[in-house]
């Protein structure tokens, strides 16, 4: 149907007139939609239309983008309809932006007439939307003056790499025979004095989660600039803790995955599941959207990840039954 609407608008628009002027071919853009959010894609088609048997030639989008701030992700094959002599030529493009605002794409060539000019197509301007309403201070803008990297080593060549190996090689089977024989003679002095060996107490997960969240607020990662790697150790924290707990393989899922594994949970409440959601969803944008959360959120995350695991946490009587 996307299609048929496609030919019908180029026809409508003086199509008839391309028998007999190579100035009349016909191009279209369309997006799917053209309000996205940062970090989100969106499909683009793009039509020509001209007489089939004319020396005109389809130009395909080139480059990985439309401008400095849209990305072209995918693209597929061109496909081509007959329609009463013409020609109609349709491709379609998957793009993608990681900068908010309106961006204006510039025109693309699109068909190739037989003199080598161009006929462009006019592709519609993208709306980057921001879904947290960061606002930059004018004082934030201005460059900061930073003092002189300290010079970097020279990296080790394979030859000098090959030069220490027998070095490493005999560390290596130190460090292993020590090991090896500490657990030997532990072993049998154990069996010799005929005390059983303690086990180890093993911690619910519930509190081995809450000091590694007091032992990560500690360390002031976003508080000194290492944002990135304040959502990834909070969130690796809270999927360890959703795995433990509930048996889920968080490890290795998406958020998405997460959010419909804890729902379909029946006495987690609403609440609880939402804090989760919050914090994950942050967490994907700080790590892969570019984007630096505000103090505030920084700090709510690590509240909020605490009250998850406080009000998830195993009670005495869900022990018991283990």
């Amino acid at each position: 149907m996307k299609y048929l609407y496609l030919i019908l608008l180029l026809f409508c628009t003086g199509v008839s007139n391309v028998l007999t002027s190579a100035q009349n071919v016909r191009t279209h853009a369309e997006m799917d939609s053209t309000i996205i959010f940062i970090g989100g894609q969106v499909g683009l088609d793009v039509v020509a239309i001209f007489p089939k048997d004319a020396d005109f030639h389809f130009l395909p989008l080139e480059g990985d983008s439309l401008s400095k701030e849209v990305e072209i992700v995918e693209r597929f094959m061109p496909d081509s309809t007959v329609e009463a002599d013409m020609l109609l030529i349709h491709q379609r493009y998957i793009i993608q932006s990681f900068d908010s605002g309106l961006h204006y794409i510039p025109l693309k060539p699109l068909v190739k007439l037989p003199d080598n000019t161009t006929v462009d197509v006019e592709i519609p301007a993208l709306n980057v939307l921001n879904p947290f309403n960061i606002e930059i201070d004018e004082q934030s803008q201005i460059a900061k003056i930073t003092d002189i990297r300290n010079a970097m080593d020279a990296p080790w060549t394979f030859n000098e790499l090959l030069e220490l190996w027998p070095w490493f090689l005999g560390a290596l089977v130190i460090v292993a025979l020590a090991v090896l024989g500490y657990w030997y003679y532990k072993k049998n002095k154990l069996k010799v004095s005929g005390v059983p060996e303690k086990p180890k107490k093993v911690e619910p997960c519930h509190v081995t989660a809450l000091d590694n969240l007091e032992a990560l607020k500690t360390k002031e990662l976003w508080q000194h600039s290492h944002v990135k790697e304040y959502y990834s150790e909070l969130t690796e924290i809270l999927r360890i803790y959703i795995s433990e707990r509930y048996s889920i393989n968080a490890m290795e899922s998406t958020t998405d995955e997460i959010m419909t594994d804890l729902k379909s949970i029946p006495n987690i409440d609403m609440s609880d599941t939402t804090r989760m959601q919050n914090i994950l969803e942050l967490a994907d944008f700080a790590k892969f959207a570019k984007m630096e959360p505000l103090p505030d959120e920084n700090d709510g995350a690590m509240k909020q990840a605490v009250e998850f695991v406080n009000n998830t946490a195993e009670t005495n009587t869900e022990a018991q039954t283990k």
